[in-house]
């Protein structure tokens, strides 16, 4: 059991398709918690309603894990909604606003008898205020995304002044890797969950796929999770073929053309 903390949220942050948010969303499902996600497209009204039902349902004592994934769209898009997380993963008073008028949000709710979310939006409206203000400490918020957060290239100026106190307020991680290192945590991950859980690969199936991938990676179009869940596909569904599938998707044609 951890003793101490210094920061509660954390950002995960790499290259698209290594499995950062597959890895993150299987460690979340295996820890038996109440938590919800996010993705790109998600817009700020529903963000603050799922958070506000979400947070409304904790018990003292109990904690609500948010995964904000593609968090380039999510958190990072603009500066005002980089300014809302951050002020969210505060230390002290941490809360979550959105200066909207909820009103008739909640009266369609009402109507559909939605009445749990009505009881959300009441529980954290604030008297004279327009909107909802969301006390966020209960929240441990997980932020997945591609952009290097430390780096103000990947960012306007001013953003990157919100994005700065918000990596100053959570535990950051930068997953850059050489190609060794992203084919063993690729294979890591192909090891330690089945990309079709209906239809487990043996384990020699594993090591077939994760040898390939090793043998032709400067020569693949892409590495990546979703690289391997397709693999996987053509090894389930075309057993006496896949290899030329693999060889015909996955190969650039550059080097299909210099092998001829």
């Amino acid at each position: 059991k951890t003793k101490v903390q210094s920061k509660r949220h954390t950002i995960i942050s790499g290259p698209p398709g290594i499995g950062k948010s597959f890895s993150t969303m299987d460690e979340i499902a295996k820890a038996n918690i109440n938590y919800i996600q996010f993705g790109a497209g998600s817009s700020d009204s529903a963000i603050a309603l799922e958070l506000a039902y979400g947070v409304s349902q904790l018990s003292a004592g109990e904690e609500l894990v948010v995964l904000l994934d593609d968090a380039d769209d999510v958190v990072f898009r603009d500066y005002e909604t980089a300014n809302k997380f951050k002020f969210a993963m505060a230390k002290d008073k941490p809360f979550y606003a959105q200066d909207v008028n909820l009103m008739t949000a909640r009266k369609q709710y009402e109507k559909a008898g939605r009445m749990d979310l009505v009881q959300a939006i009441d529980a954290f409206t604030v008297p004279g205020k327009v909107g909802i203000h969301i006390p966020t400490d209960q929240v441990r918020f997980y932020v997945v995304c591609n952009r290097d957060c430390e780096n103000p290239k990947e960012f306007t100026k001013k953003i990157f002044s919100a994005v700065e106190a918000i990596v100053d307020r959570t535990k950051y991680k930068r997953l850059d890797f050489e190609y060794k290192v992203a084919w063993g945590w690729l294979a890591h991950i192909l090891d330690n969950n089945q990309p079709f859980e209906d239809y487990p690969l043996t384990e020699d199936q594993k090591r077939e796929l994760a040898g390939w991938v090793w043998d032709k990676w400067p020569n693949m179009r892409n590495q990546s999770y979703r690289t391997i869940e397709e693999m996987a596909e053509y090894m389930i569904n075309n057993p006496d073929g896949y290899e030329d599938e693999w060889a015909a998707t996955f190969i650039k044609s550059s080097s299909k053309k210099a092998g001829q």
